[in-house]
């Protein structure tokens, strides 16, 4: 089961009293559970945020949006109380009295450790409607050399953090990505193991809901140039990618076929007189 990924960047309650706070905790078993005690006896009812514990930090940032209004001690108070525990780093906190509060406390945001801008799907499917509308037919080829160009880009920050041999081994949850990142919900399909080629179905797809919402015929360019450049990057090895089932031609679901292009394959075997002679190499990770 998937569940949706909210990014709040405000928080909207006419008539109530709002406050965003940011704590930075020491990161330990236990640590979290104190803070939230403090916070639900001050009657402070927490909104939308979110928690950040990397493995690798000794620190943890839990942050979100709170409905004050029915605390009576306010916002100094519940201030001074956290920053009397023991696991607390620090506390930052600020107010809104018209119900209406903008995040203000997070900058830069970051994927992976680097810095990242949100963008909306339907903003990003009405970018490439509209390099349709004024390049025409010379649209695609512009959107599949910038995709392929993020994909190979996405590769190579991969296997600068993970290593080559390790992305490759993971292949299958570098894939599932996608997902995390909201193109759509992906899943692998193989027929053996660590073997060529691999199906990725790809169920909501962003950009081909948009084209069939619009009622255009179109598949998949954007997403099928990143998929490309990304397998492509990450095996050091030229792939193809077609797009066998689309939303947009009346499919249920999306569907791309990736297999090592001609070019990249090893030589095949000289032929033999085994019973295996005349057989078609296959491309293996």
């Amino acid at each position: 089961m998937r569940y949706p990924k909210n990014v709040e960047i405000w928080e909207y309650a006419p008539g109530r009293r709002l406050a965003e706070v940011v704590i930075r905790i020491r990161n330990q078993r236990g640590a979290l559970a104190k803070c939230t005690e403090v916070i639900s006896g001050m009657d402070v009812n927490i909104l939308t945020g979110f928690v950040t514990a990397p493995s690798s930090s000794p620190i943890a940032t839990m942050s979100f949006f709170a409905d004050v209004t029915d605390s009576r001690d306010g916002l100094a108070e519940l201030k001074r109380r956290l920053e009397a525990l023991s696991v607390i780093e620090s506390v930052d906190v600020a107010a809104a009295e018209d119900g209406f509060m903008v995040d203000n406390k997070h900058f830069p945001v970051q994927w992976a450790g680097r810095k990242a801008i949100i963008l909306r799907a339907d903003a990003l499917s009405e970018m490439l409607s509209r390099l349709r509308s004024v390049f025409g037919s010379g649209a695609a080829t512009i959107i599949d050399q910038m995709a392929e160009a993020m994909g190979r880009h996405s590769a190579k920050e991969m296997v600068d953090d993970f290593g080559r041999a390790f992305a490759v081994d993971h292949i299958d949850e570098l894939l599932s990505a996608y997902a995390a990142l909201g193109y759509a919900e992906v899943s692998i399909e193989r027929r053996k193991p660590r073997e060529f080629p691999v199906v990725v179905h790809a169920e909501h797809l962003f950009e081909c809901e948009a084209n069939a919402a619009r009622r255009v015929r179109q598949r998949s360019v954007f997403f099928r140039a990143h998929l490309r450049g990304l397998i492509s990057g990450i095996f050091d090895a030229e792939f193809d990618v077609s797009e066998a089932q689309c939303v947009a031609e009346g499919d249920d679901v999306c569907s791309f076929r990736l297999v090592m292009s001609e070019s990249a394959m090893p030589p095949a075997r000289p032929r033999s007189s085994s019973r295996n002679a005349g057989s078609t190499p296959r491309s293996t990770f």
